[in-house]
Parts: structure tokens; C-alpha cells; sequence
């Protein structure tokens, strides 16, 4: 059995490079950010039972991650004859697409700018085993980064409201609605502000029947059951 130190959430954060003043700070007073058996979670208290981690470890994730060759993200993310694609994710979320494109070959950077996100996702990357591939995970605002050329391929996947069919997602966007409830759906103004980087390509996740977030008509797009994904070819 694994044995882990007893310390609390805020010496855990410590360790991952966090300031805990600048993090509990924007905490929405519902929940609470615990440390426990070595995961860093958030909890709500109408479901203490049910806490909110990242885990790219589970064997659900793994059989994916084994697989990711054959996620749509990573068709819509690949260029033809072309190697060593550096993507931006500017919407890092459950770190889950970054991850699957790490796995796919590409070389990632992934931005989450609420700050109790960003160490949920850098508590799961640090619990990878060592010789896992980890995306490079950044605490702040993408949109720094969009003046940059070192990207080929630019990722935006805005939060998607509530799918009341899916225990599971229910949960997690749950505790992630209260973590951006005072923030403003500025997905419009992301993508407006991403058409001018210096990218080759542009790729947006929306919910399938959603509209497109630009009057300009995708190149193509790739569609699943429950999303699909607008693929805007620069070059």
C-alpha cells in the first residue's frame, strides 16, 4: 500500500509551485480544496463523497491514451505531411485533449487561467509515472501567447453547458460552473483574438448542434455524437 505524507492542500500546492494565498483566493465559498491519499480535489458540499480531481491514470483513460491515434481531436489537429506539430491548447480544462495530443505525437502547451484548475491539472501530471509523456502546462491567459510563431495549430474548446444525460459529466461541470461563476463567456472574443495569431490552423470543440463562433465557415470539420470540431485552415 501506497504510503503518502500527511500534509494539507495548501503544503500541496506549495509544492507544485503555487502561491496558496493567490489560489484560495478565488475559491468559490462552497468548496473546499482537500489533500487526500495523495490527490489534490475539490469538493462541494451537497456531494463531499463525490470530490472533483484530474487522474490520467485511470484504465479507462490509459485504454484511450493507448489509442490516441484514433481521436477526432487528434485528426483535426493533424497536419499532412508535417512533423513535430507544436500545439497551443488555450483552454486547458480537465487536461484531458492535451493529453491525448501529447500522446498523438504532438508537442503541447496547454494554458488554464483559473488558477485552482491549473493545480488540479499539475497535481494529475505529477502523479504520471516518470516516463510519461506530460504536456507542458502553463497558469495563465493564452491569449499572451497567440502573438507567438512557435505554434502550428491553435485548440479552443469553450466549457460546454450541462449534458443532464451523463452522471459523470454532470459532476464535473458542476464544480466547474462554481469555479467560473463570475466569469464571462468570452469564447467569441478568444476566437476573434486567435484568427490573428500566426498559426497554420485553428481548431474549435463545440457541442454538435451548437453554432459556429465565427460568421467564416470552417475549412471542414470532423463530427461525433456529442461534438465536433471546426477545423479553420490558415495556410
Amino acid at each position: 500500500m501506497t504510503s503518502w505524507p500527511v500534509i494539507n492542500a495548501e503544503a500541496r500546492l506549495k509544492q507544485l509551485g503555487f502561491n496558496p494565498a493567490e489560489v484560495l483566493h478565488v475559491k468559490h465559498n462552497d468548496l473546499t480544496l482537500s489533500y487526500e491519499d495523495g490527490v489534490l480535489c475539490l469538493k462541494h458540499p451537497e456531494n463531499p463523497a463525490q470530490p472533483l480531481s484530474i487522474d490520467f491514470n485511470t484504465p479507462r483513460f490509459q485504454y484511450r491514451l493507448k489509442r490516441a491515434a484514433h481521436e477526432q481531436v487528434v485528426k483535426a489537429c493533424r497536419i499532412k505531411k508535417q512533423d513535430n506539430i507544436q500545439i497551443l491548447d488555450a483552454t486547458c480544462g480537465l487536461g484531458r485533449d492535451a493529453m491525448l495530443l501529447q500522446q498523438a505525437g504532438f508537442r503541447v502547451t496547454a494554458y488554464e487561467r483559473h488558477p485552482l484548475l491549473a493545480a488540479l491539472l499539475a497535481d494529475a501530471l505529477i502523479r504520471l509515472p516518470d516516463d510519461h509523456v506530460k504536456f507542458n502546462l502553463q497558469n495563465g491567459d493564452a491569449i499572451t501567447a497567440f502573438k507567438s510563431a512557435d505554434y502550428d495549430v491553435i485548440y479552443l474548446d469553450p466549457m460546454f453547458p450541462d449534458n443532464p444525460k451523463s452522471a459523470r459529466v454532470k459532476k464535473d461541470m458542476a464544480i466547474l460552473q462554481q469555479l467560473h461563476h463570475d466569469s464571462v463567456d468570452d469564447s467569441v472574443e478568444l476566437f476573434k483574438a486567435a484568427w490573428q495569431a500566426p498559426c497554420q490552423r485553428l481548431v474549435v470543440k463545440r457541442p454538435q448542434k451548437a453554432a459556429t463562433l465565427s460568421a467564416d465557415k470552417p475549412t471542414f470539420q470532423i463530427n461525433g455524437k456529442t461534438c465536433r470540431f471546426d477545423v479553420y485552415q490558415r495556410a
